[in-house]
Protein backbone atom coordinates (compact mmCIF):
# COMPACT_ATOMS: atom_id res chain seq x y z
CA UNK A 1 0.00 0.00 0.00
CA UNK A 2 1.48 3.30 -1.06
CA UNK A 3 1.46 6.24 1.29
CA UNK A 4 0.66 9.59 -0.21
CA UNK A 5 3.06 12.35 0.99
CA UNK A 6 1.48 15.78 1.18
CA UNK A 7 3.32 19.05 0.54
CA UNK A 8 3.31 19.95 4.30
CA UNK A 9 4.84 16.62 5.21
CA UNK A 10 7.54 17.07 2.55
CA UNK A 11 8.53 20.39 4.13
CA UNK A 12 8.72 18.82 7.59
CA UNK A 13 10.92 16.00 6.37
CA UNK A 14 13.30 18.43 4.67
CA UNK A 15 13.64 20.51 7.85
CA UNK A 16 14.34 17.36 9.88
CA UNK A 17 17.06 16.32 7.43
CA UNK A 18 18.77 19.71 7.69
CA UNK A 19 18.63 19.54 11.50
CA UNK A 20 20.18 16.05 11.54
CA UNK A 21 22.98 17.14 9.23
CA UNK A 22 23.79 20.11 11.44
CA UNK A 23 23.76 17.92 14.53
CA UNK A 24 26.13 15.43 12.91
CA UNK A 25 28.56 18.23 12.03
CA UNK A 26 28.44 19.58 15.59
CA UNK A 27 29.07 16.12 17.05
CA UNK A 28 32.04 15.64 14.73
CA UNK A 29 33.50 18.98 15.79
CA UNK A 30 33.03 18.07 19.45
CA UNK A 31 34.70 14.71 18.93
CA UNK A 32 37.72 16.43 17.37
CA UNK A 33 37.91 18.86 20.32
CA UNK A 34 37.69 16.01 22.83
CA UNK A 35 40.49 14.17 21.06
CA UNK A 36 42.66 17.28 21.03
CA UNK A 37 42.01 17.79 24.73
CA UNK A 38 42.95 14.22 25.75
CA UNK A 39 39.32 13.25 26.26
CA UNK A 40 38.31 16.51 27.94
CA UNK A 41 35.75 18.62 26.19
CA UNK A 42 37.08 22.05 25.32
CA UNK A 43 34.43 24.59 26.34
CA UNK A 44 33.97 27.67 24.20
CA UNK A 45 32.72 30.54 26.37
CA UNK A 46 31.13 33.49 24.68
CA UNK A 47 32.37 36.91 25.69
CA UNK A 48 30.04 38.66 28.15
CA UNK A 49 27.90 41.41 26.64
CA UNK A 50 29.25 44.93 26.93
CA UNK A 51 26.59 46.53 29.15
CA UNK A 52 27.30 50.24 29.37
CA UNK A 53 23.88 51.61 30.33
CA UNK A 54 23.89 52.99 33.88
CA UNK A 55 21.47 50.95 35.96
CA UNK A 56 21.20 48.14 33.37
CA UNK A 57 22.53 45.26 35.46
CA UNK A 58 20.15 42.42 34.55
CA UNK A 59 22.04 41.27 31.43
CA UNK A 60 25.38 41.31 33.25
CA UNK A 61 23.93 39.47 36.23
CA UNK A 62 22.42 36.80 33.94
CA UNK A 63 25.59 36.14 31.97
CA UNK A 64 28.05 36.45 34.88
CA UNK A 65 25.97 34.88 37.61
CA UNK A 66 28.43 32.19 38.79
CA UNK A 67 28.86 33.88 42.17
CA UNK A 68 28.16 32.76 45.73
CA UNK A 69 25.76 35.28 47.28
CA UNK A 70 25.73 35.66 51.07
CA UNK A 71 23.25 37.94 52.84
CA UNK A 72 24.29 39.04 56.31
CA UNK A 73 23.31 41.57 58.91
CA UNK A 74 23.03 42.77 62.47
CA UNK A 75 19.85 43.41 64.43
CA UNK A 76 20.52 45.69 67.38
CA UNK A 77 18.62 47.56 70.05
CA UNK A 78 20.36 50.17 72.21
CA UNK A 79 18.97 51.55 75.45
CA UNK A 80 20.78 54.85 76.04
CA UNK A 81 20.78 57.28 78.95
CA UNK A 82 22.77 60.53 78.92
CA UNK A 83 22.98 63.02 81.78
CA UNK A 84 24.13 65.86 79.48
CA UNK A 85 24.07 66.84 75.83
CA UNK A 86 26.93 64.62 74.71
CA UNK A 87 26.65 65.04 70.94
CA UNK A 88 26.46 68.78 70.16
CA UNK A 89 28.85 68.62 67.19
CA UNK A 90 26.79 66.41 64.89
CA UNK A 91 23.12 67.43 65.08
CA UNK A 92 22.20 65.15 62.17
CA UNK A 93 22.90 62.15 64.39
CA UNK A 94 20.92 60.97 67.39
CA UNK A 95 21.79 63.05 70.44
CA UNK A 96 22.41 60.10 72.75
CA UNK A 97 25.66 58.88 71.22
CA UNK A 98 28.77 60.21 72.86
CA UNK A 99 31.13 62.66 71.16
CA UNK A 100 31.64 65.63 73.51
CA UNK A 101 30.19 67.12 76.69
CA UNK A 102 28.10 70.21 75.93
CA UNK A 103 26.86 73.01 78.15
CA UNK A 104 23.28 71.74 78.15
CA UNK A 105 22.54 69.88 81.38
CA UNK A 106 19.34 68.11 80.35
CA UNK A 107 19.25 64.31 80.59
CA UNK A 108 17.88 62.12 77.79
CA UNK A 109 17.00 58.46 77.36
CA UNK A 110 15.82 56.40 74.42
CA UNK A 111 15.49 52.99 72.80
CA UNK A 112 17.28 53.08 69.47
CA UNK A 113 17.13 50.35 66.74
CA UNK A 114 18.84 52.41 64.02
CA UNK A 115 22.18 50.63 64.12
CA UNK A 116 20.62 47.50 62.63
CA UNK A 117 22.58 46.60 59.47
CA UNK A 118 21.82 44.58 56.34
CA UNK A 119 24.33 43.61 53.66
CA UNK A 120 24.85 41.33 50.68
CA UNK A 121 28.22 39.88 49.71
CA UNK A 122 29.21 38.16 46.47
CA UNK A 123 32.35 36.04 45.99
CA UNK A 124 33.96 34.41 42.97
CA UNK A 125 37.30 32.60 42.69
CA UNK A 126 39.11 30.14 40.42
CA UNK A 127 42.15 29.27 42.54
CA UNK A 128 44.18 32.29 41.43
CA UNK A 129 41.78 35.16 40.80
CA UNK A 130 39.63 36.27 43.73
CA UNK A 131 36.71 38.67 43.29
CA UNK A 132 34.33 39.86 46.00
CA UNK A 133 31.81 42.64 46.33
CA UNK A 134 29.67 43.96 49.13
CA UNK A 135 26.78 46.38 49.56
CA UNK A 136 25.82 47.26 53.14
CA UNK A 137 23.32 49.69 54.66
CA UNK A 138 22.05 50.72 58.07
CA UNK A 139 19.16 52.95 59.14
CA UNK A 140 21.20 55.84 60.46
CA UNK A 141 20.14 58.33 57.81
CA UNK A 142 20.31 62.06 58.38
CA UNK A 143 16.79 62.54 59.71
CA UNK A 144 14.05 60.56 61.38
CA UNK A 145 10.65 62.02 60.50
CA UNK A 146 7.76 60.41 62.35
CA UNK A 147 9.58 57.09 62.50
CA UNK A 148 10.20 57.05 58.75
CA UNK A 149 13.85 55.97 58.98
CA UNK A 150 15.39 55.54 55.54
CA UNK A 151 18.40 53.27 54.81
CA UNK A 152 21.87 54.76 54.57
CA UNK A 153 24.71 53.38 52.47
CA UNK A 154 27.65 52.15 54.59
CA UNK A 155 29.70 50.01 52.20
CA UNK A 156 29.64 49.50 48.43
CA UNK A 157 32.91 48.14 47.09
CA UNK A 158 34.54 45.46 44.98
CA UNK A 159 37.84 43.77 45.85
CA UNK A 160 39.87 41.99 43.17
CA UNK A 161 43.07 39.96 43.44
CA UNK A 162 44.88 38.40 40.45
CA UNK A 163 47.24 36.35 42.65
CA UNK A 164 45.34 34.63 45.49
CA UNK A 165 45.05 37.74 47.67
CA UNK A 166 48.74 38.63 47.59
CA UNK A 167 47.71 41.88 45.88
CA UNK A 168 44.20 43.24 46.44
CA UNK A 169 42.61 46.21 44.68
CA UNK A 170 39.61 47.80 46.41
CA UNK A 171 37.36 50.21 44.54
CA UNK A 172 34.28 51.75 46.12
CA UNK A 173 33.10 52.78 49.56
CA UNK A 174 34.96 51.08 52.40
CA UNK A 175 36.48 51.86 55.79
CA UNK A 176 39.36 54.32 55.66
CA UNK A 177 42.52 52.25 55.15
CA UNK A 178 44.71 54.86 56.88
CA UNK A 179 44.63 54.60 60.70
CA UNK A 180 42.37 51.59 60.27
CA UNK A 181 42.63 50.21 63.82
CA UNK A 182 39.51 50.94 65.92
CA UNK A 183 38.59 50.58 69.60
CA UNK A 184 36.01 47.99 70.66
CA UNK A 185 33.17 50.33 71.56
CA UNK A 186 29.44 49.72 71.20
CA UNK A 187 28.92 53.49 71.08
CA UNK A 188 28.12 54.34 67.46
CA UNK A 189 30.64 57.19 67.20
CA UNK A 190 33.56 54.82 68.05
CA UNK A 191 35.41 57.76 69.60
CA UNK A 192 35.03 60.22 66.78
CA UNK A 193 36.12 63.59 68.30
CA UNK A 194 37.88 61.64 71.08
CA UNK A 195 41.09 60.43 69.45
CA UNK A 196 40.03 57.82 66.89
CA UNK A 197 40.35 58.72 63.20
CA UNK A 198 37.79 56.86 61.12
CA UNK A 199 35.27 57.09 58.29
CA UNK A 200 33.74 55.00 55.52
CA UNK A 201 34.79 56.70 52.27
CA UNK A 202 34.82 56.18 48.48
CA UNK A 203 38.34 55.09 47.59
CA UNK A 204 40.72 53.18 45.36
CA UNK A 205 43.22 51.18 47.44
CA UNK A 206 45.96 48.76 46.39
CA UNK A 207 47.30 46.51 49.16
CA UNK A 208 50.24 44.12 48.70
CA UNK A 209 51.60 41.39 50.95
CA UNK A 210 55.39 41.64 50.57
CA UNK A 211 56.16 38.71 52.87
CA UNK A 212 54.51 36.68 55.61
CA UNK A 213 55.01 39.55 58.04
CA UNK A 214 55.12 42.77 56.00
CA UNK A 215 52.38 44.43 53.96
CA UNK A 216 51.76 47.87 52.52
CA UNK A 217 49.16 49.87 50.68
CA UNK A 218 48.59 53.05 48.70
CA UNK A 219 45.22 54.70 48.56
CA UNK A 220 43.20 57.64 47.22
CA UNK A 221 40.01 58.56 49.12
CA UNK A 222 37.60 61.43 49.64
CA UNK A 223 34.51 62.18 51.71
CA UNK A 224 31.26 61.73 49.82
CA UNK A 225 29.62 65.15 49.81
CA UNK A 226 25.87 65.30 49.34
CA UNK A 227 24.23 67.31 46.58
CA UNK A 228 22.03 69.04 49.15
CA UNK A 229 25.07 71.02 50.31
CA UNK A 230 25.72 72.45 46.86
CA UNK A 231 24.17 75.78 45.93
CA UNK A 232 24.38 77.89 42.77
CA UNK A 233 27.39 79.82 44.01
CA UNK A 234 30.89 80.13 42.65
CA UNK A 235 34.10 80.01 44.61
CA UNK A 236 36.95 82.42 44.06
CA UNK A 237 40.12 83.53 45.79
CA UNK A 238 39.72 86.73 47.81
CA UNK A 239 41.27 89.70 46.05
CA UNK A 240 43.16 92.35 48.04
CA UNK A 241 41.93 90.82 51.28
CA UNK A 242 38.26 90.87 50.27
CA UNK A 243 35.97 88.03 51.34
CA UNK A 244 33.67 86.48 48.67
CA UNK A 245 30.14 87.67 49.45
CA UNK A 246 28.44 84.39 48.51
CA UNK A 247 31.10 81.66 48.55
CA UNK A 248 30.57 78.15 47.27
CA UNK A 249 29.93 76.11 50.41
CA UNK A 250 31.14 72.78 49.02
CA UNK A 251 34.08 73.31 46.67
CA UNK A 252 35.63 70.62 44.54
CA UNK A 253 38.66 69.46 46.48
CA UNK A 254 41.54 67.12 45.83
CA UNK A 255 41.31 63.69 47.47
CA UNK A 256 43.64 62.38 50.12
CA UNK A 257 46.65 60.35 48.99
CA UNK A 258 47.86 57.92 51.62
CA UNK A 259 50.07 54.97 52.43
CA UNK A 260 50.41 52.43 55.21
CA UNK A 261 53.22 49.96 55.99
CA UNK A 262 52.50 47.25 58.54
CA UNK A 263 54.12 44.36 60.37
CA UNK A 264 52.05 41.39 61.53
CA UNK A 265 53.56 38.88 63.94
CA UNK A 266 53.60 35.13 63.40
CA UNK A 267 54.63 32.18 65.55
CA UNK A 268 55.47 33.40 69.04
CA UNK A 269 54.52 36.93 67.91
CA UNK A 270 51.03 35.89 66.77
CA UNK A 271 48.61 38.78 67.21
CA UNK A 272 51.25 41.52 67.27
CA UNK A 273 50.65 44.41 64.85
CA UNK A 274 52.64 47.58 64.24
CA UNK A 275 51.92 50.02 61.41
CA UNK A 276 52.97 53.45 60.18
CA UNK A 277 50.46 55.66 58.31
CA UNK A 278 50.64 58.85 56.24
CA UNK A 279 48.06 60.80 54.21
CA UNK A 280 48.08 64.21 52.49
CA UNK A 281 45.67 66.48 50.64
CA UNK A 282 45.87 70.01 49.20
CA UNK A 283 42.73 72.05 48.54
CA UNK A 284 41.34 75.57 48.45
CA UNK A 285 38.95 76.32 51.27
CA UNK A 286 35.48 77.81 51.27
CA UNK A 287 33.64 79.25 54.30
CA UNK A 288 31.46 76.80 56.24
CA UNK A 289 27.93 77.67 57.29
CA UNK A 290 28.47 78.69 60.92
CA UNK A 291 25.47 80.55 62.43
CA UNK A 292 26.89 80.30 65.97
CA UNK A 293 29.67 82.84 65.37
CA UNK A 294 29.55 86.56 64.77
CA UNK A 295 31.97 86.67 61.84
CA UNK A 296 32.36 85.03 58.47
CA UNK A 297 35.19 82.59 57.88
CA UNK A 298 37.49 83.69 55.05
CA UNK A 299 37.65 81.36 52.07
CA UNK A 300 39.96 80.74 49.16
CA UNK A 301 42.92 79.77 51.37
CA UNK A 302 45.51 77.20 50.35
CA UNK A 303 45.12 74.32 52.79
CA UNK A 304 47.65 71.55 53.28
CA UNK A 305 45.97 68.75 55.21
CA UNK A 306 47.96 65.77 56.44
CA UNK A 307 48.13 63.05 59.09
CA UNK A 308 51.07 60.99 60.37
CA UNK A 309 50.30 58.19 62.77
CA UNK A 310 51.07 54.76 64.18
CA UNK A 311 49.03 51.73 65.24
CA UNK A 312 50.03 49.07 67.76
CA UNK A 313 48.49 45.81 68.99
CA UNK A 314 50.31 43.77 71.65
CA UNK A 315 48.97 40.46 72.98
CA UNK A 316 50.10 40.46 76.63
CA UNK A 317 48.69 37.03 77.46
CA UNK A 318 46.30 34.67 75.70
CA UNK A 319 43.44 36.58 77.31
CA UNK A 320 44.73 40.17 77.52
CA UNK A 321 45.43 42.44 74.56
CA UNK A 322 46.66 46.04 74.39
CA UNK A 323 45.71 48.26 71.41
CA UNK A 324 46.61 51.89 70.72
CA UNK A 325 46.86 54.63 68.11
CA UNK A 326 48.70 57.96 68.10
CA UNK A 327 48.62 60.55 65.33
CA UNK A 328 49.48 64.17 64.56
CA UNK A 329 47.83 66.10 61.77
CA UNK A 330 46.60 69.36 60.31
CA UNK A 331 43.18 70.36 58.95
CA UNK A 332 41.66 67.01 59.86
CA UNK A 333 37.93 67.30 59.22
CA UNK A 334 35.05 65.23 57.87
CA UNK A 335 37.30 62.58 56.29
CA UNK A 336 38.29 61.62 59.84
CA UNK A 337 34.91 62.05 61.60
CA UNK A 338 35.97 65.47 62.92
CA UNK A 339 33.22 67.70 61.55
CA UNK A 340 34.03 71.40 61.92
CA UNK A 341 37.35 70.86 63.71
CA UNK A 342 39.70 71.35 60.76
CA UNK A 343 40.01 75.16 60.50
CA UNK A 344 39.92 78.28 62.64
CA UNK A 345 36.45 79.72 62.09
CA UNK A 346 37.72 83.31 62.21
CA UNK A 347 40.88 83.18 60.13
CA UNK A 348 40.25 80.09 58.01
CA UNK A 349 43.72 78.77 58.89
CA UNK A 350 44.22 75.02 59.37
CA UNK A 351 44.19 73.65 62.91
CA UNK A 352 46.88 71.23 64.07
CA UNK A 353 46.00 68.46 66.53
CA UNK A 354 47.29 65.44 68.44
CA UNK A 355 44.88 62.51 68.67
CA UNK A 356 45.15 59.07 70.19
CA UNK A 357 43.59 56.28 72.21
CA UNK A 358 44.60 53.17 74.15
CA UNK A 359 42.59 50.13 75.22
CA UNK A 360 42.91 46.91 77.22
CA UNK A 361 40.75 43.90 76.25
CA UNK A 362 40.34 41.01 78.69
CA UNK A 363 38.62 37.85 77.47
CA UNK A 364 37.66 36.28 80.80
CA UNK A 365 36.24 33.19 79.07
CA UNK A 366 34.18 32.30 76.00
CA UNK A 367 31.16 34.20 77.34
CA UNK A 368 32.54 37.34 78.99
CA UNK A 369 34.83 40.10 77.65
CA UNK A 370 35.79 43.27 79.51
CA UNK A 371 37.24 46.40 77.89
CA UNK A 372 38.72 49.59 79.36
CA UNK A 373 40.09 52.52 77.40
CA UNK A 374 40.89 56.21 77.10
CA UNK A 375 41.10 58.58 74.14
CA UNK A 376 41.88 62.25 73.54
CA UNK A 377 41.60 64.85 70.77
CA UNK A 378 43.87 67.80 71.52
CA UNK A 379 44.06 70.66 68.97
CA UNK A 380 46.86 73.18 69.46
CA UNK A 381 45.43 76.05 71.49
CA UNK A 382 47.47 78.60 69.51
CA UNK A 383 45.55 77.60 66.34
CA UNK A 384 42.18 78.28 68.00
CA UNK A 385 42.65 81.86 69.20
CA UNK A 386 39.71 84.18 68.49
CA UNK A 387 39.57 87.98 68.63
CA UNK A 388 36.58 90.29 68.19
CA UNK A 389 34.21 87.35 68.66
CA UNK A 390 34.49 83.73 69.65
CA UNK A 391 33.20 80.34 68.66
CA UNK A 392 30.54 79.47 71.23
CA UNK A 393 30.64 76.36 73.39
CA UNK A 394 29.47 73.25 71.55
CA UNK A 395 31.31 74.39 68.39
CA UNK A 396 35.08 73.82 68.67
CA UNK A 397 37.12 72.41 71.53
CA UNK A 398 40.63 72.85 72.91
CA UNK A 399 40.65 69.36 74.46
CA UNK A 400 38.12 66.55 74.27
CA UNK A 401 38.74 63.25 75.99
CA UNK A 402 36.85 60.11 76.95
CA UNK A 403 37.16 57.22 79.39
CA UNK A 404 35.09 54.09 78.83
CA UNK A 405 34.33 50.69 80.34
CA UNK A 406 32.57 47.94 78.40
CA UNK A 407 31.34 44.48 79.35
CA UNK A 408 30.15 42.02 76.68
CA UNK A 409 28.12 38.87 77.41
CA UNK A 410 27.82 36.11 74.84
CA UNK A 411 24.32 34.66 75.30
CA UNK A 412 23.99 31.90 72.68
CA UNK A 413 25.00 31.43 69.07
CA UNK A 414 25.47 34.89 67.59
CA UNK A 415 23.38 36.69 70.22
CA UNK A 416 25.17 39.15 72.51
CA UNK A 417 24.39 41.70 75.21
CA UNK A 418 26.60 44.52 76.47
CA UNK A 419 26.80 47.34 78.99
CA UNK A 420 28.98 50.41 78.41
CA UNK A 421 29.83 53.58 80.33
CA UNK A 422 31.39 56.56 78.55
CA UNK A 423 32.65 59.56 80.50
CA UNK A 424 33.42 62.67 78.41
CA UNK A 425 35.31 65.77 79.48
CA UNK A 426 35.47 68.73 77.09
CA UNK A 427 37.14 72.14 77.17
CA UNK A 428 35.73 74.46 74.50
CA UNK A 429 37.42 77.42 72.81
CA UNK A 430 35.51 79.66 75.22
CA UNK A 431 37.54 77.94 77.98
CA UNK A 432 34.32 76.51 79.41
CA UNK A 433 34.68 72.95 80.69
CA UNK A 434 31.91 70.37 80.87
CA UNK A 435 31.72 66.68 81.60
CA UNK A 436 29.02 64.15 80.86
CA UNK A 437 28.21 60.46 81.04
CA UNK A 438 26.56 58.03 78.64
CA UNK A 439 25.21 54.66 79.72
CA UNK A 440 24.25 52.04 77.13
CA UNK A 441 22.70 48.59 77.34
CA UNK A 442 22.76 46.88 73.95
CA UNK A 443 21.70 43.56 72.54
CA UNK A 444 22.48 42.40 69.02
CA UNK A 445 22.23 39.36 66.79
CA UNK A 446 24.70 38.86 63.95
CA UNK A 447 23.45 36.67 61.12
Amino acid sequence: MKTKVTQGKKSSLMALAVLLAATSGYAADNSAEEAAGAGQLLRKEDSPPAVICGGCVSATHTSEGKVSITPYGRIELDAIYSNRNTNPLDPGQFNGYATAAGKGSNATSTLNPRYSVFGVRGDRADGTHVLSGVVEADFYSQTDNAGNISPRLRLANVKYSPNSNKTVVTAGMDWTPIMGLHPNLIDFSIMGYNGNLWQRLPQVTVKHQFSENFDGLITVFRFERGLSAIGPQTQGRPQAGAIPSVPFQDPVQMPYFGTRVGYTGTGNMQGFVAAFNMAYRYYRSAPPFAPTITFQTPGGRDINSYVIGAELVVPITRQVKFSAELAYGQALGVEWFRFGQDRNLQTGAPVRAWVGWAELDYAFNRDYTFIAGYGFDNPLNSDLQYTGGAATADTQYLLNHRTYLTAVRHIWGDLYASFEWNHLNTEWTTHERFSGDNFMISTWYNF
